[in-house]
């Protein structure tokens, strides 16, 4: 759902999940990340290594492995709550 829905807001959805390798992520990774964060009610650390014991998950996001929680702190500054 949250992949989904980042997906229908940004102008290029079809970009790859992580197209500059592991420091560079797709704006509707950025986007669907923090919601999922948000949705698990989870802790920026607890979520990458949430996603890091899920691979299942990790693929439905097109990752092999979650960004560092500092990256989901980066992306909650930059994009407002209230849009996402």
């Amino acid at each position: 759902m949250c992949r989904n829905l980042a997906k229908q807001h940004v102008d290029e959805p079809d970009v790859p999940a992580a197209p500059d390798g592991a420091d560079g992520y797709a704006e509707w990774t950025q986007i669907a990340l923090i919601l999922f964060r948000v949705e698990l009610e989870k802790s920026l650390r607890e979520t990458e290594d949430y996603l890091n014991e899920m691979p299942g998950v990790l693929a439905v996001f097109d990752l092999d492995e979650a960004p560092h929680y500092s990256s989901f702190c980066r992306w909650e500054n930059e994009y407002r709550m209230r849009e996402l």
